[in-house]
């Protein structure tokens, strides 16, 4: 069976991918072959083109991670799902294809009322976020929590269920229209960095003192945000969009008796073991009840790449971007 894909044959620049057909390979007992209609794309497709990602895969090499779409085949131990099933999954990278085949424990059933743009774009971001959030930080109605690179599609991600809980959020960003963005997710304080000075951004904010940081920017934002940690507040490692990775000064940890959480959410993650979409679970629960609405994705024909590609690395996006196939074009919901 032939597969349209997105491939990488060496590490570097994002104009070594190139839109290719390839051969499929065989569906084992334990897994799904998905047609697939919408594949979202992070920012971790950046990192693993240019041979940066902490987990780097072998060559030849199509990244995607997070896809939605129609069940076209199962394996003969599969019972959960048949042919014809809307779903959602997470690949171990080879999503940014027409078809592709996913272990059937990273799939879960497509809620009937949501796209499958959102759905597609929901799994990385929100699920990390979930993840992040609700289970390692614990955050209760009342914390307060300072989101850093805010108007990307994790930061959305994380405005959103913050706000859900009953947080009060303030959003850090680079520009007014990122800001705009993201109180019109929810954000309750806008904060416009200045120089990629995040004290001199905050010197004029009345309020100074975050229970939760929520890390997606890295470089001196980080060494920086410990000077608006609570006492035994928790700041959260999300990424390093900066490019950078901080070199934390640890006496500003113990000076403020503070947590420091590394969040690495997926099947990718080597030494988590018991890894599964609980998450997207709840996830889907948030947005059924209406506490969230999920970041509407900016759409690219799989043909387009390397716009969307483009416009991550380079810190341009506003929210979260999404790869579509000819299988979803005039199903658009």
């Amino acid at each position: 069976m032939k597969v349209t894909l997105i491939k990488l044959e060496e590490f570097g620049s994002l104009n070594n991918l190139s839109l290719s057909v390839s051969k499929l390979s065989s569906l084992h007992e334990n897994e799904v072959l998905i047609k697939v209609f919408c594949c979202g794309i992070s920012f971790a497709d950046v990192l693993v083109v240019e041979g940066k990602y902490q987990d780097t895969p072998s060559l030849p090499f199509t990244p995607g991670l997070e896809i939605s779409g129609i069940v076209e085949s199962v394996g003969k131990k599969v019972t959960n799902y048949k042919v014809g099933d809307e779903v959602i999954g997470l690949s171990k990278w080879g999503g940014f294809a027409d078809k592709v085949i996913v272990d059937e424990k990273f799939i879960i059933k497509k809620p009937k009322k949501m796209s499958f743009d959102l759905a597609a774009c929901m799994t990385i971001n929100y699920g990390t976020s979930y993840y992040a959030l609700v289970e390692r930080a614990k955050i209760k109605p009342t914390d307060k929590i300072l989101i850093l690179g805010a108007s990307g599609g994790i930061g959305l991600s994380a405005i959103e269920i913050s706000k859900a809980v009953g947080c009060e959020v303030t959003a850090v960003a680079s520009s007014e229209d990122k800001l705009s963005i993201c109180k019109d997710y929810g954000a309750d304080n806008l904060i416009l960095t200045q120089g990629d000075n995040l004290k001199a951004s905050m010197q004029d904010l009345k309020e100074k003192r975050f229970d939760i940081i929520y890390d997606t920017v890295g470089g001196a934002y980080t060494n920086d945000s410990l000077k608006f940690i609570s006492w035994e507040g928790k700041l959260l490692i999300m990424g390093f969009a900066s490019g950078d990775i901080s070199s934390i000064q640890t006496n500003k940890i113990l000076l403020k008796g503070c947590d420091i959480i590394g969040i690495f959410w997926g099947p990718f993650a080597r030494g988590n073991k018991t890894f599964n979409l609980k998450c997207l679970e709840g996830v889907s629960d948030l947005y059924n009840q209406g506490l969230i609405r999920l970041s509407k994705p900016a759409l690219f024909h799989i043909s387009e790449f390397l716009i969307p590609l483009s416009m991550i690395k380079e810190r341009k996006s506003i929210g979260k971007l999404c790869l579509y196939t000819d299988s979803y074009k005039g199903r658009q919901d």
